[in-house]
C-alpha cells in the first residue's frame, strides 16, 4: 500500500539523499559499494539488467549500522549445466551480502565501512572491501580498497599476506552453500575503486562517476566480458521515498538500468485503519444498574496501586469455591443476564468476544475474560474493552480486571481502575497519562473455563477462503514455477482446550507439467521429491488435524497434536514449554512421531516413518525486538543437529529472519547448498489494508531443497499459542490505547 501511494506524492527531503542502491542491491553507486547506509528498516525489492547478468533484488536495512542484501541472479550467456541435464537453461545463482558502518562521517573525518559480497554463496561476485565516504558540498567523494572480483584490477599487494601465507590465494568459485570464510580478503592483489555523486539542483535527480575496480577478466565459470573504460557513468533518479532507479553506461559498451520499490518497516505503518469501528465514545454510556445488596462486597479497595513502572506480580488467585466466591459469582449474573448480554453485544462491536464474567471477592472488581482475533496490537484490543466497560459497567464496580483467553490459557491479567477508564473514554487524559495507574499479573492456573466462561458458546466456528500462490523457484527444469489455488479452510473450537482444523486445496491454474527431474538425494527423500507432490497434489488436502492445549503449572504448559500436519507428513505429537510470565527467555522440549504422505495428499501414506525431536530454547532481546530460537534434536532424514533461526520485528509488526541448520550429514552427502538454510518474511495483512487483522502473510525462501537438516510442521507450537502474552515494554509504549 505505501509503495502504491508513494508513486504520487513527491519527494519530500530537505537535504540530499545517499542511499541509493547499485547494481547489486547495495547502498552504493553503480558496480561500486559507498559508506553510505539507509535509514533503519528501509526495505528495497527490484529488478536489475546489466548484460550478461539479470537480477532480483532484496535489500534490507536490519540497524542503523548494519545492511544486507540479497539477490538471485541469471548469467544469460553462461549455461545452468550440460544440454542433456538442463537443457537450454542459463546459469543462476544466489548470492548474499552484508555491509557494516564502522563510522559516521564527521566535521573532517569520513565515514566508513566494511562489507562482504556473496558471503555463503558460489563466489561469482565474491568480494570484501574497505570504503570511504565524505560529502562536500552536493558533491559525494567515495575511495575503497577491494578484494575479489571488486579489486580484480590489482595494482596493489594484499597487506594481509604479511600476516601469514593464508592470504596468498584465493579460490575464484566454492563449493555452493558453504560460508566461505576461507576466503575473506584473500588473494595476490587487491584494487581500488571509487566515484563520486553529484546532487543536481533537481532534487530528485543525481549524476554519477565512478572507476570500477573489476577489469571482468577474471569472471567466474570463465565467462570474461569486454571492457572498453574502467570508468562508468549514469543518474540516479529518487522521485520520492518509495521509488529509486538508476540509468547507466557500465564497461564502456553496456547499458544497465535498474529500479527498486522501497518502504520503511519502522516507518511506513500501513493506512488509517478507518474501516475498523470507532472507539467508544462518552455519549454512548448508559450504565446498567444493579442492587448493591446482590453482590456481596468486601471493604478493601480493588484499584491497583500506582507505580511509575509497570507491576508484574503473581497476584493472588481467584477462589474457585467457597460462599465468598459463589456470592460474588451471583451477584455478577443474578443482575439478570442483562449486564452480560449488553457487555457481549457492547464488545462484540468492537470485535472482541465476552468469554465470561466474574468478579474479584471484594464484589468492586469486574472480571472480563475475552477472547479477540483482530487487533495485533494488545494496547488496542484493551482499550476498547476499558472504554466499553466505563460505558456499560454497574457504578458500584471501582476496577476492571482483563484476562485474555487464548486456546484454554489465561495468558495475562491486566487491572484497570474504572477512573482510568473513565478518563479515556471522555478523553480527559491519554494512554500515557493513566499508564502508571494499570497494573499486569501474570497468568494463573486456578480459574476453570467451565466456571466462569459461556460454555454454550461451543463449539465455535470459524473459516476462511481465499487464492493462493504456489512456487517452486530454481532447478534444473527452469526458473520459475508455480500455481494459483483456491484454499479454503476452517477451525471448530470444542472448548478453549482443544479445536480440529482443516484446510484443502483446489486448483486454478499452474506449470507443473514442466518439472521433470527426479530427485537425486543418497539421503531419505523427506523433501526433495517436492516435485511429485506438486504435480500429483494440484487438488489437494492440505491439512487436518486436531490440537489439545492444556497448562500443567505455572509458567508451563502442553500441547499433544494428531493428524495430517502439513502437505508431506502426518503423525502424532507431544510438546511441553516453559516460558515464564514477560520473561525473555523461554524453553520447549517436543517429540513427533511422523508418517510420510502419499503425493497426492490424500489419507494415504507412504512407507517412510520416523521419529524426531527436539530441545528449542528461545531468547528474545526485546531492544532490538529480536527473537533468538537455537533448535537441537533429530530431523526427518534421522539426522542429528541444530537450527539457528534469527528473526526481527519492526514497528510495523513486520518480522524478517534467517536460518540455517547444520546436521551429521557431510556436505557431499547433503548436496548442492551444502546445508539447509533459508531467509523468510511475515508481512502483517493490516500493512496493506484499513481493518485491523491479526493475519500474516508468510513467505520463506530456501534456494534449494535438500533432505539434510529438515523439520516437519507437527501442529500449532506453543511457543506461538502463547504470544499473546502483551510485552509492552517491548513492543508498545502503553498498556491502553
Amino acid at each position: 500500500m505505501s509503495w502504491v501511494l508513494g508513486l504520487a506524492l513527491p519527494f519530500q527531503a530537505g537535504a540530499a539523499d545517499y542511499s541509493t542502491y547499485n547494481d547489486y542491491a547495495d547502498v552504493g553507486l553503480l558496480q561500486t559499494p559507498t559508506a553510505r547506509v539507509a535509514d533503519a528498516g528501509e526495505f528495497g525489492v527490484g529488478l536489475g539488467v546489466v548484460d550478461p547478468y539479470r537480477q532480483f533484488q532484496l535489500s534490507l536495512q536490519l540497524f542503523n549500522r548494519l545492511e544486507t542484501s540479497f539477490h538471485y541472479s541469471e548469467v544469460t550467456d553462461v549455461l545452468y549445466g550440460p544440454e542433456s541435464f538442463s537443457g537450454h537453461q542459463s546459469y543462476k545463482d544466489r548470492s548474499f551480502d552484508v555491509k557494516y558502518l564502522l563510522a559516521h562521517e564527521g566535521s573532517w573525518t569520513p565515514s566508513l565501512a566494511v562489507g562482504v559480497m556473496d558471503l555463503g554463496g558460489t563466489g561469482i561476485y565474491s568480494s570484501e572491501y574497505f570504503v570511504a565516504n565524505k560529502q562536500l558540498g552536493d558533491f559525494d567523494f567515495s575511495l575503497g580498497l577491494g578484494w575479489g572480483r571488486l579489486g580484480a584490477r590489482g595494482g596493489i599487494k594484499n597487506p594481509f599476506r604479511a600476516i601469514s601465507s593464508h592470504f596468498d590465494d584465493r579460490d575464484l568459485i566454492s563449493e555452493s552453500g558453504s560460508t566461505g570464510a576461507k576466503r575473506l580478503f584473500t588473494g595476490q592483489e587487491i584494487g581500488v575503486f571509487g566515484g563520486v555523486r553529484w546532487q543536481t539542483p533537481i532534487q530528485s535527480l543525481s549524476v554519477i562517476a565512478e572507476l570500477d575496480g573489476n577489469d571482468f577478466k577474471h569472471e567466474a565459470r570463465g565467462n570474461e566480458q569486454k571492457v572498453d573504460s574502467p570508468v562508468n557513468f549514469g543518474i540516479a533518479w529518487r522521485p520520492n521515498p518509495y521509488i529509486d532507479a538508476h540509468l547507466g553506461y557500465e564497461r564502456g559498451n553496456t547499458i544497465a538500468a535498474r529500479i527498486t520499490l522501497r518502504t520503511n518497516f519502522n516507518r511506513d505503518l500501513g493506512p488509517p485503519k478507518f474501516l475498523d469501528k470507532p472507539m467508544p465514545r462518552a455519549v454512548e454510556a448508559q450504565p446498567v444498574s444493579a442492587p448493591h445488596d446482590e453482590v456481596d462486597r468486601q471493604a478493601s479497595d480493588a484499584s491497583a496501586s500506582p507505580s511509575s513502572d509497570i507491576t508484574t506480580s503473581g497476584g493472588m488467585p481467584l477462589p474457585r469455591d467457597g460462599a465468598v466466591w459463589d456470592a460474588a459469582r451471583a451477584g455478577c449474573h443474578e443482575q439478570g443476564n442483562d449486564l452480560e448480554a449488553t457487555l457481549r453485544k457492547a464488545l462484540a462491536s468492537q470485535g472482541v468476544a465476552l468469554q465470561g464474567l466474574g468478579c474479584a471477592n471484594d464484589g468492586t472488581t469486574l472480571i472480563v475474560w475475552f477472547t479477540q482475533g483482530r487487533y495485533r496490537s494488545e494496547a488496542d484490543g484493551l482499550g476498547r474493552i476499558a472504554r466499553v466497560l466505563a460505558q456499560q459497567a454497574p457504578a458500584h464496580f471501582t476496577a476492571f480486571r482483563l484476562s485474555e483467553i487464548f486456546l484454554g490459557f489465561e495468558t495475562y491479567r491486566v487491572t484497570v481502575p474504572r477512573l482510568a477508564a473513565e478518563q479515556l473514554l471522555t478523553d480527559q487524559a491519554s494512554p500515557q497519562d493513566v499508564q502508571d495507574q494499570i497494573q499486569v499479573d501474570a497468568p494463573h492456573l486456578d480459574w476453570n473455563w467451565e466456571d466462569c466462561c459461556n460454555t454454550g458458546r461451543y463449539p465455535a466456528y470459524s473459516w476462511f477462503s481465499a487464492p493462493a500462490l504456489r512456487q517452486h523457484v530454481g532447478g534444473p527444469d527452469g526458473f520459475y514455477f508455480y500455481q494459483i489455488w483456491w484454499k479454503l479452510g476452517g477451525t471448530i473450537a470444542l472448548n478453549p482446550h482443544w479445536n480440529v482444523s482443516g484446510q484443502v486445496g483446489a486448483n486454478i491454474y499452474n506449470n507443473f507439467d514442466g518439472l521433470k527431474q527426479p530427485s537425486n538425494s543418497v539421503l531419505p527423500h523427506v523433501r526433495s521429491d517436492i516435485v511429485k507432490y506438486l504435480d500429483q497434489g494440484k487438488n489437494n488436502l492440505v491439512r487436518l488435524e486436531t490440537n489439545y492445549f492444556f497448562p500443567v503449572a505455572d509458567s508451563l504448559y502442553g500441547r499433544v497434536s494428531a493428524g495430517l500436519f502439513e502437505e508431506m507428513y502426518g503423525g502424532v505429537t507431544g510438546e511441553l514449554l516453559y516460558r515464564p510470565f514477560q520473561s525473555p527467555w523461554a524453553v520447549s522440549a517436543r517429540v513427533a512421531h511422523l508418517w510420510q504422505r502419499d503425493y497426492d495428499q490424500r489419507f494415504d501414506f507412504l512407507d517412510y516413518e520416523v521419529t524426531t525431536g527436539f530441545i528449542t530454547g528461545y531468547y528474545e532481546y526485546r531492544p532490538a525486538r529480536m527473537l533468538f530460537q537455537l533448535s537441537y534434536g533429530r530431523y526427518l532424514a534421522k539426522d542429528w543437529g541444530a537450527t539457528l533461526n534469527i528473526g526481527k520485528t519492526f514497528r510495523s509488526g513486520v518480522t524478517v529472519g534467517a536460518f540455517a541448520t547444520k546436521t551429521n550429514v557431510s556436505s557431499a552427502d547433503f548436496g548442492e547448498g551444502s546445508f539447509d538454510k533459508g531467509i523468510y518474511i511475515a508481512i502483517p495483512l493490516d500493512f496493506f489494508v484499513a481493518k485491523s487483522t491479526r493475519r500474516y502473510l508468510p513467505l520463506v525462501f530456501r534456494p534449494l531443497t535438500r533432505d539434510g537438516g529438515q523439520m516437519a510442521r507437527d501442529g500449532q507450537s506453543l511457543y506461538g499459542a502463547t504470544t499473546t502474552l502483551p510485552e509492552f515494554s517491548a513492543n508498545d509504549p502503553y498498556i491502553l490505547h
